[in-house]
């Protein structure tokens, strides 16, 4: 058995668990140059606070006139002003879509008191302080200084190889292939002359065929 290579942080050195950020100073693993770092739980509420306070100050419509400026850049408000950022668990930028698409995920929780309580506090448990909407559409928060190279790239070039407990996907699904429908046959006596009655499983009329003499059968159909 070959013993297992544990990699190290780029930044602190420190040794690397399965999380995608470094558990001693938050570097996001992916990173080869560890400028990317983890935004703290502490500075998520307060974007959100701030978000709420920017809701009413502007009236609604300057937050999303905001909204439409900075979410190119993976940002609502509240987090321009405190300094973080959405990217892609893989290391890619979110463009405007992706950010509409999270924020939606986010509303629906929201539709039901407890789910939104859920996906909210999932984050304080989570080892990538992902809520339940990051999971599903692969986010995570960092900080806005540091990362701005992921937004000038799209993506994170040199991009390390994640850890292997990070499955952003389900694995995907093989159907079998259904067979031909099977035929039914069963043998009867017309006269001195065994028939053969075949028919489909799903109800077609039966064709009868007879093994020995078929063009006589039929002569004497035509008779009938």
């Amino acid at each position: 058995m070959q013993p297992t290579t544990v990699r190290n942080c780029v930044r602190c050195q420190q040794p690397l668990g399965d999380a995608l950020f470094c558990q001693y100073c938050g570097t996001f693993v992916l990173d080869p140059e560890g400028t990317v770092v983890m935004a703290s739980r502490g500075e998520r509420i307060l974007a959100w606070l701030v978000n709420i306070v920017l809701l009413f100050l502007t009236l609604f419509i300057g937050w999303i006139i905001w909204w439409f400026i900075v979410a190119p850049k993976g940002q609502n408000p509240g987090k321009a002003v405190v300094g973080l950022r959405v990217i892609r668990g893989n290391g890619n930028a979110v463009t405007t879509g992706g950010m509409f698409v999270r924020g939606l995920v986010g509303a629906a929780f929201g539709l039901i008191w407890l789910a939104s309580l859920v996906d909210d506090f999932w984050m304080f448990f989570d080892k990538n302080a992902q809520t339940l909407h990051d999971k599903a559409v692969d986010t995570v928060v960092v900080k806005a200084k540091g990362s701005e190279k992921i937004v000038e790239q799209g993506s994170l070039a040199g991009a390390l190889t994640p850890p292997a407990s990070y499955a952003p996907y389900a694995p995907p699904v093989s159907f079998p292939v259904s067979s031909p429908p099977k035929r039914l046959s069963r043998t009867r006596q017309i006269g001195s002359r065994p028939v053969v009655d075949c028919a489909p499983v799903y109800g077609v009329a039966a064709i009868v065929v007879s093994l020995e003499h078929g063009p006589a059968l039929f002569e004497r159909a035509d008779d009938l």
